[in-house]
């Protein structure tokens, strides 16, 4: 994924975190802010919690996937930082995306 399109400073996770909206699903929390950026820029967080370096890096590999195909379906520009929750890692890859959709259409609502 391109740089613009990506939170890549620690700044940009701290003002997300102190000004975006909570937005809460089983396996998933997404922190979302209108940003007046041109474009949806997206953070991943999966921390130890959630499994070791495979499982986790198999779940960001997913989330960047999803974003990638479906980015064009946010509306306006966003930020967004999405928190991976315990619980993922005995899940399909089918599963995961199927959770995905139920966050992004939370976040749509947002």
């Amino acid at each position: 994924m391109p740089k613009k399109v990506r939170l890549l400073k620690r700044v940009q996770f701290l003002t997300l975190s102190k000004q975006g909206k909570r937005v809460y699903t089983d396996c998933f929390i997404a922190i979302v802010l209108k940003e007046t950026a041109q474009n949806n820029r997206i953070g991943i967080t999966v921390s130890k919690k959630v499994g070791n370096a495979v499982e986790r890096n198999r779940i960001k590999r997913i989330i960047r996937e999803y974003f990638r195909h479906n980015k064009e379906n946010i509306s306006g520009p966003k930020d967004i930082n999405i928190i991976a929750r315990k619980g993922l890692t005995p899940l399909s890859n089918r599963q995961i995306i199927e959770k995905l959709d139920k966050l992004f259409s939370k976040i749509a609502l947002a």
